[in-house]
């Protein structure tokens, strides 16, 4: 009668044992498909009959330990691929439909915001360029202005006034010069010219440091990061080792690549005028190899550590022993 109770109480599965079988069948079926792998025949047989006896009366103890042994034998066969990588790499059929997985969704978000962010990257560098060429085309004239300037050089303050008023998003550089006509006297008016163009020059100057400095940098090491991502996006897809997991460690990837390709720009700081490949391409790397940058900082700290910590643990010099001890007297 005890033996009887113990096999009504299993005649209905738990939910948790039949989406054992549902994914121990899944499983299955990604073996059969990929013929790099040889299951042991045992292994199928426990699952197979497990969904088998899933809908019936004669569910035991035995069928569920046989369930849960051979599950574990073929998630070990399979693995790195588990059965989160395969439902979230392989289209499931519901209701007749064909769901997208989640990892087209996520490779589509990362494809269109690596996009959204090269399309940046290009209008900030050609922005950059513009005004590169302008101001470097009037770092050589004299101040302050005496005569008529060449028509070339005209051309180029207008164009860097222009230049001036994008970025300053439609506001105009004024100047209180009454503060220093006191300073100037008479001159003011004869002078007027030369500070605006001293003024718009220097403005010009200084946002160019600011993109090439932290900008540009920034954005090359988002850039990278997000080549990153979609190339390891591609090899997990490919092995269907890709989980939702895995997204955590994508978007946090990406702040770190904004922050190497930053710290970059903090290093290396060429010549105002001099925009060298050399920084810009150091962002890139930083950003796509972020693990790189952040391992020789390690080292590069704990060295430090180190030396300070040996300066601290060497012994004071004894006391000298050739001092004379005054005789008696």
């Amino acid at each position: 009668m005890r033996n009887t109770g113990t096999n009504d109480a299993l005649k209905t599965p738990s939910q948790e044992l039949t989406i054992l079988v549902e994914d121990g069948i899944r499983l299955l079926h990604y073996v059969v498909r990929h013929g790099d792998l040889v299951i042991n025949q045992r292994v199928a047989e426990g699952i197979t009959s497990a969904n088998a006896k899933l809908n019936t009366k004669h569910w035991t103890h035995e069928d569920e330990v046989r369930l849960l042994h051979s599950y574990d034998e073929l998630a070990r066969l399979v693995y790195p691929v588990t059965i989160e990588s395969i439902k979230a790499v392989v289209p499931s059929h519901i209701h007749g439909k064909v769901a997208s997985p989640s990892a087209l969704k996520t490779i589509t978000w990362y494809r269109r915001y690596t996009v959204l962010t090269l399309l940046c990257l290009l209008i900030a560098q050609m922005f950059y360029l513009f005004g590169h060429t302008l101001i470097d085309s009037l770092l050589s004239v004299p101040t302050p202005l005496t005569g008529t300037l060449p028509a070339d050089i005209q051309a180029n303050y207008q164009l860097l006034k222009k230049w001036n008023h994008v970025w300053m998003l439609g506001n105009t550089l004024e100047l209180q010069l009454n503060d220093i006509a006191a300073t100037l006297g008479d001159d003011v008016a004869s002078n007027r010219s030369s500070i605006e163009f001293s003024a718009h020059l220097i403005s010009a100057q200084s946002f160019l440091q600011m993109l090439q400095n932290y900008v540009l940098p920034l954005i090359y090491g988002l850039l990278g990061a997000f080549i990153f991502v979609l190339r390891s996006l591609l090899q997990q897809v490919r092995s269907l080792t890709y989980s939702a997991s895995r997204e955590i460690g994508y978007r946090l990837r990406l702040t770190l690549g904004c922050l190497a390709g930053m710290i970059t720009g903090w290093f290396l700081k060429p010549e105002m005028g001099e925009m060298a490949l050399s920084p810009m391409a150091f962002a890139f790397l930083a950003g796509y190899s972020i693990e790189v940058l952040f391992t020789l900082l390690d080292k590069v700290i704990d060295n430090t550590r180190k030396q300070a910590n040996l300066a601290h643990q060497q012994p004071l010099a004894p006391p000298s022993t050739n001092s004379r001890i005054p005789p008696n007297s």
